[in-house]
């Protein structure tokens, strides 16, 4: 039996959810709810639950003011939002688990697949610290990004970061230090997340930091060489604009 938690202010959010659980993943049991940061401070001591459903606003704070009383996360948290557009991003390049309000019972059983298959030392709490750290920087360039594989989960900050390859439905990032990191997602996922962050798709299967762009030729043909020796072909379509 899993054991889960509802954290939200809003009775008929933790009603709903509850039922949803009921029938859509009954191997789930709820054993408490709580409305408030304390309320659940002294739930989740009390009954250590294995995941935690978490809103993002309670009525007496924010959802990381509970997670900050915790030393360290001995459970799974899916975070619950009704933000939709800052948050979804700040979600994506943590790589944290989420729901957003009204939760659609698809989502809710892929979030609960996800969560449950990843062990709880896959570096749960710097992927939160990262959640933190980036809802806190909204609209700067750098962020944290938290990338996940079957390896475990890197949190790097795209500064760190030379270029993105596709490779098939997966995405290798090569790092400043030199070091590769394959996950299993694709570029297209990337460039959206990243074109805010200074980074230029320059092919279908290419994404560059701009920053660490050494050198663009054009003739016999179009290539970027990059400050680490790498050299990335241009696609025809994006020459004109690069």
């Amino acid at each position: 039996m899993v054991k889960a938690v509802i954290v939200d202010d809003e009775i008929h959010a933790r009603e709903s959810l509850t039922r949803m659980l009921n029938v859509y993943y009954p191997s789930i049991t709820v054993i408490g709810k709580a409305e408030s940061i304390k309320s659940a401070y002294d739930l989740i001591k009390n009954q250590c639950p294995d995941i935690v459903f978490l809103d993002m606003q309670l009525a007496d704070g924010h959802g990381f003011d509970l997670l900050k009383m915790f030393d360290n996360i001995p459970f799974k948290v899916i975070i619950i939002s009704a933000y939709q557009e800052y948050a979804v991003k700040a979600f994506k390049f943590s790589a944290v688990d989420y729901l957003l309000k009204p939760v659609d019972p698809d989502d809710l059983v892929k979030a609960l697949d996800v969560a449950l298959a990843q062990a709880l030392n896959d570096k749960q709490q710097e992927r939160l610290n990262a959640l933190i750290e980036n809802t806190r920087n909204i609209g700067k360039k750098d962020k944290l990004l938290a990338l996940r594989n079957s390896d475990g989960t890197y949190v790097v900050n795209t500064s760190e970061i030379v270029r993105c390859q596709s490779d098939g439905n997966a995405t290798i990032f090569y790092l400043v230090d030199g070091n590769q990191v394959r996950v299993n997602r694709t570029l297209k996922e990337f460039d959206e997340m990243l074109n805010e962050c200074g980074f230029l798709r320059c092919h279908q299967s290419h994404l560059v930091n701009q920053r660490y762009i050494e050198k663009i030729s054009r003739f016999p043909s179009s290539l970027i060489t990059m400050n680490n020796g790498d050299v990335i072909p241009v696609s025809f379509r994006k020459r004109k604009s690069i």
